[in-house]
């Protein structure tokens, strides 16, 4: 931006220039009024010098009364007092434009330098706003990196500065976030196609099977009715608890977090998932304490805690599942423990990834995410999971919630 187009497109330049034509123009008419004053008095002065010379006084003494006095009583003869008007006397009109020219020059050149300075200054500020447009428009292509500082300590386009550069780099860390939500939910959603092709991919085979084939024994015909079935409810149960956990990451859950007994619960919780453990021959023992007592959302804790049970049915080939909570100075800590199997220690650190099942005796009924949708109800209530495992001897989830 030139000083041409600073001073074309930009109010505050037009408004100082009109604003030094209206002083000019007062200073003038002022100016023409002192100027007349001065001129009378500089010429009253001359008439009382003339007449005291007349009177006898040196020509280079300041004229004194007496004999101005004198002087005046010589020259009443000819109309000459020193009351007369000076305007009368020859060269007023030019000594009074003398004057005038003098000190309105003054004036209007002190003006002029009020205005030069004015302008030099203002130009001097936009030219710092034009650097710091040029910096918004080169951080729009670069977000996060820090721009160069602008302006002096504690000045306005210094504040500017820091403020371009402090939205910059949360634009950044945003841009940062949202590139890794975009790139989680591009995997969320491979893994999800994934799983849902191989259950998709069972059902075409069997239905065209059933269609083709005419002689089909009934037991391999239930047989493969019960494959559809099964997989066809493992793709439901995929797709509510995908919907679950896109819920959980999107923030759109409100738990109604409310002071109530963790064995009521825990007792929902072991009952609504008693059918899965029955079925595979599991006994479940519950040490809860009545009087431990939080505040949590139940519906959404007990999902968490049915998720850690599941896990452990589905994976850890256990025949016992231990529920305890402990009530301590500052926390309370809920466990999950079975007896199972255990869990290589090299799978732990992937437990709680979407689909990322231990990578040894895969239940392919079993979804892969209760873990991640157990561990953030769990943040959700200020709390975290930790896994102790041993191959051979069990597995323990520890839920701890400080209170």
């Amino acid at each position: 931006m030139d000083r041409t187009d600073k001073l074309i497109n930009n109010r505050e330049p037009k408004r100082m220039l009109l604003m030094f034509a209206v002083v000019l123009l007062l200073a003038a008419g002022a100016w023409y009024l002192i100027s007349g004053a001065v001129a009378d008095a500089a010429m009253s002065e001359r008439i009382r010098g003339a007449l005291a010379f007349s009177g006898g006084q040196r020509f280079t003494d300041v004229p004194d009364d007496e004999y101005v006095q004198k002087g005046a009583e010589l020259a009443a003869n000819y109309g000459i007092s020193a009351d007369m008007s000076p305007r009368l006397l020859g060269g007023y009109s030019e000594l009074r434009t003398r004057i005038f020219l003098y000190g309105f020059g003054a004036l209007a050149a002190a003006d002029l330098i009020w205005l030069i300075f004015g302008l030099s200054q203002l130009f001097r500020v936009y030219s710092g706003m034009e650097k710091v447009r040029l910096q918004c428009l080169e951080l729009s292509e670069k977000l996060g990196e820090a721009p160069g500082v602008i302006g002096d300590d504690m000045s306005c386009i210094r504040r500017l500065s820091d403020s371009v550069a402090l939205t910059s780099r949360r634009l950044g860390y945003i841009n940062s976030e949202l590139a890794d939500a975009r790139n989680d939910i591009a995997d969320f959603l491979a893994d999800l196609s994934h799983q849902l092709k191989t259950s998709l991919a069972v059902i075409r085979l069997n239905s065209d099977i059933l269609a083709e084939v005419d002689d089909i024994p009934p037991e391999r015909r239930t047989q493969l009715t019960d494959e559809m079935t099964g997989n066809i409810d493992g793709m439901e149960e995929l797709v509510l608890a995908a919907l679950k956990l896109a819920k959980l990451n999107a923030g759109a859950v409100e738990y109604e977090l409310e002071m109530q007994p963790l064995a009521e619960t825990c007792r929902e919780s072991v009952k609504r998932i008693s059918p899965l453990l029955r079925k595979n021959g599991i006994k479940t023992e519950l040490f809860c304490p009545e009087e431990i007592s939080f505040p949590h959302d139940r519906a959404w804790l007990c999902e968490a805690i049915e998720n850690l049970i599941k896990n452990a049915a589905d994976h850890a080939e256990c025949s016992i599942i231990r529920v305890e909570a402990e009530s301590l100075p500052s926390a309370v800590k809920l466990s999950i423990t079975d007896n199972g199997r255990g869990i290589p220690q090299e799978d732990i650190p992937r437990l709680f990834e979407r689909f990322g099942k231990a990578t040894k005796g895969r239940n392919m009924t079993s979804v892969g995410i209760g873990l991640s949708i157990a561990r953030k109800i769990a943040a959700a209530h200020g709390g975290d999971i930790t896994v102790y495992s041993d191959e051979g001897i069990g597995t323990k989830f520890v839920l701890t919630f400080l209170l």
